[in-house]
């Protein structure tokens, strides 16, 4: 798992497996196992609502958008609105342009093979849908 925060209240999480040919009530399971999971372990999510986007990249694997949309004061709960989405942008921007002079900053994954991307993930910060640069 990959996480890459944002802000207080959106974050990414890139996980390197999957869920595409997955059922989508099996992908809500996994995704609801994933967040008790790390919550517990890095309390990540504090007492809310909140809206999950998942999407699925043939080549990253799933990238998880979280965003909280309300605070609960008087519970302790965590409610997730899980959805499913088709589609989304990545990009890698090379940390040193030099190490790779045959590309180009601002990669499209969906333009390289399995094989380039993980020679060059290594030396890149990933960049979702907007552009902006996650760390």
């Amino acid at each position: 798992m990959h996480l890459i925060i944002k802000r207080d209240d959106l974050y990414y999480l890139v996980l390197p497996y999957n869920l595409k040919n997955q059922e989508e009530e099996s992908i809500i399971k996994k995704i609801k196992e994933i967040f008790l999971k790390y919550n517990k372990k890095y309390n990540l999510l504090e007492p809310g609502f909140y809206e999950v986007l998942v999407y699925n990249h043939d080549i990253v694997g799933t990238v998880i958008v979280v965003e909280k949309i309300d605070s609960f004061e008087f519970s302790e709960e965590v409610d997730l609105k899980i959805i499913i989405k088709n589609k989304i942008k990545l990009y890698l921007r090379l940390l040193d342009e030099t190490d790779f002079p045959n590309y180009r900053n601002d990669i499209d994954i969906d333009s390289i093979t399995y094989k380039d991307y993980l020679k060059l993930v290594e030396h890149s910060k990933i960049i979702i849908g907007t552009k902006k640069v996650l760390t």
